[in-house]
């Protein structure tokens, strides 16, 4: 364990196979014309007014919500599972799909993946449910969705969740992203034509740091140019997915005049799975679910209702009774004009992997806009608040990519005091190659409200993107969310910010002047790294290797070991130290220009910056991370020796 490191995982072995040495799609697998796609099945999305979600997972066989995670998968043990019954139940209430959860946030797996042990082939059941359920609602003329949980709490995919009290120590590492990515290869390549892929655990749970949406999107794309893509998050506008779900449980619903293609999810019973108690409870009433209908139909808004089955992979019949009912009773409103003009959105993002900003209030920095974590009450944001602008965000892509023509930027949702206060308002976007020389491609005025905004330019390369916030409601500004990439065209890696992988170099602080040194020419995993005076020394020099995903490795020349901060710390202070490449993220390094000749250096876990102690000048001062907050001693010059 590396500094009394809690969790260390360098590949994930799941189901006996080592999911880092299986095939990992790459970014260059291209959607064939998928750019022009996403109006006409946003379009087919609204149309389809109605559908069934359905909760059937190992919670149904544990009466849990969220069921436990590694639980033995003999207990999933329907007597039959008649996804046929479903579908004639949909098609009974006049239903036009269905959406089936594939994997909930235990990771059991209703269809028979290679990847992990936790399945249907395992169970009591043994047969693929997958594909029973496509199969039983294309025969009633139904359309099918698919759920899926990047939450995976069986197989450790779990992220960073300080609300929930799981996962707190774990860390997403690369074998993660190929395990998700093989099986949702399986679930979109193994069952025909899906129309919509619903994720969960996103917004809320990993953020796009964590977990790449840019990989995810790019790959469920390619498989699927058509689908829509959906993730369940608490927003009431489009970021993460091309269509908006709001939650109607938590209190979140379509407002009035939304004109966003989206889905509105309610569950028909006294859960989202069968309990018990669901035979015997009346579901919601005919007259609500109409009244929902009514609603939501012309706020271009799906209203899919979750209808569990029970043990015996039945709906029970008092659902049956009421979806009938609703059928007997509802007519789609054929006169509702079509879905209006969606915003054009970045349908190709760029992962970032580093911000810095001119300013900002504390615990609300710049890699919050970055990270993708917008749920209700979890949201994170950079934010002025208290500080005069304008002020700056710079975001940094990871390298040089081609065809970048457009940014979204989300306000903070859940504002300070319930207002919308910190909405930009007049802004310029500037764009960059090296971080350096920036070049003013758009500006204006947005309207103060916590809609998404949207800026389009000409493609072109770029590396840095720099929002300067002019103006701002409330005399400040907030950034809940950025996202940016291509429109069109899929941005294509040009080029990364160093040199070849051979090259040595020096890391000198700005501040001090000195380097940052292996402590006494140490090998051992562990040993710290300080600074001191250069000396030409092997444990002073050091290799930066790319990830292949915008971060890199840097190792040291003597040691052959690898700089990292150690115990999965995400606090300022943590320790700097060399360990053997695991190819876990307290290991990677974001390296971002600051424009004047210097760099500074994110950690990937962690968010934060390269720093020497206290900003000493002294020999032997601990290497440490601290928030950057572009202080002399979190800068450094990166020499070739």
């Amino acid at each position: 364990m590396s500094s009394g490191s809690p969790s260390r995982r360098s590949v994930l072995t799941v189901g006996g196979v080592t999911a880092a040495a299986a095939a990992l799609p790459t970014l260059s697998a291209s959607p064939a014309a998928a750019a022009d796609k996403p109006g006409t099945a946003l379009r087919r999305l609204v149309d389809m007014r109605f559908g069934m979600f359905n909760h059937f997972n190992m919670g149904t066989f544990t009466d849990e919500e969220w069921a436990a995670p590694n639980q033995n998968p003999a207990l999933f043990a329907p007597s039959q599972v008649d996804c046929a019954q479903w579908a004639e139940a949909a098609k009974a209430a006049r239903m036009s799909y269905g959406v089936l959860t594939t994997k909930h946030h235990d990771g059991f797996c209703l269809w028979p993946t290679k990847y992990n042990d936790y399945n249907v082939a395992n169970s009591g059941y043994r047969r693929d449910i997958v594909e029973q359920y496509v199969k039983a609602f294309r025969a009633e003329g139904l359309r099918v969705g698919l759920y899926f949980s990047i939450w995976d709490r069986s197989y450790n995919v779990q992220g960073y969740d300080t609300r929930h009290g799981v996962g707190a120590d774990q860390t997403i590492v690369p074998g993660d992203l190929t395990y998700m990515l093989n099986q949702i290869t399986e679930l979109l390549t193994g069952y025909g034509t899906i129309d919509m892929f619903v994720t969960d655990g996103y917004g809320w749970q990993m953020g796009q740091q964590a977990v790449s949406y840019q990989r995810i999107r790019e790959h469920v794309k390619s498989l699927q140019p058509d689908i829509v893509m959906i993730d369940h998050g608490g927003l009431s506008v489009p970021f993460l997915g091309d269509a908006i779900y709001f939650e109607e449980p938590l209190g979140i619903t379509a407002p009035e005049g939304n004109t966003n293609a989206a889905l509105q999810g309610q569950t028909i019973s006294d859960g989202w799975f069968w309990h018990p108690s669901t035979p015997t409870t009346d579901p919601i009433s005919k007259a609500s679910i109409l009244s929902h209908l009514v609603d939501l139909e012309p706020k271009y808004t799906s209203f899919i209702l979750n209808c569990p089955p029970n043990r015996d992979g039945r709906l029970d019949d008092n659902i049956v009774k009421r979806l009938a009912e609703v059928g007997s009773a509802w007519r789609p409103d054929k006169s509702r004009p079509p879905l209006p003009a969606q915003l054009p959105r970045a349908e190709h993002p760029v992962t970032p992997v580093s911000a810095y900003a001119t300013g900002f209030h504390d615990g609300e920095g710049p890699m919050n806009a970055i990270d993708g974590l917008s749920d209700r009450n979890f949201e994170t944001c950079w934010s002025t608040w208290s500080l005069d602008l304008p002020h700056s965000i710079t975001i940094d892509l990871g390298g040089v990519w081609s065809n970048v023509s457009t940014l979204e930027y989300l306000p903070k949702q859940w504002g300070r005091n319930n207002t919308s206060d910190g909405d930009i308002i007049s802004y310029k976007i500037s764009t960059s190659t090296d971080g350096t020389r920036f070049t003013e491609v758009g500006g204006g005025i947005w309207g103060g409200s916590r809609a998404l905004k949207v800026v389009e330019w000409s493609p072109r390369n770029v590396g840095y993107v720099r929002i300067e916030a002019v103006e701002g409601t409330g005399g400040y500004a907030n950034m809940g969310g950025v996202r940016i990439g291509g429109r069109r065209k899929k941005p294509t890696l040009v080029s990364r910010v160093l040199p070849g992988n051979s090259t040595v170099y020096q890391l000198v602080n700005r501040a001090s002047g000195k380097v940052a040194d292996v402590l006494a020419d140490g090998t051992a995993n562990g040993t710290e790294v300080r600074q001191q005076p250069w000396r030409n020394q092997a444990n002073q020099k050091w290799t930066f290797v790319s990830t292949g995903d915008g971060y890199y490795t840097i190792r040291g020349v003597s040691s052959g070991k690898v700089l990292e901060v150690g115990g999965l710390s995400r606090v300022n202070g943590g320790k700097a130290g060399i360990w053997s490449d695991d190819s876990v993220p307290q290991q990677h390094w974001a390296v971002t220009p600051t424009g004047d000749g210097y760099f500074f250096l994110t950690n990937r876990l962690s968010g934060l910056a390269l720093n020497v102690d206290n900003g000493s000048t002294a020999d032997g001062a601990a290497v440490n991370q601290w928030t950057y907050t572009r202080a002399e001693r979190q800068q450094w010059r990166i020499v070739s020796v």
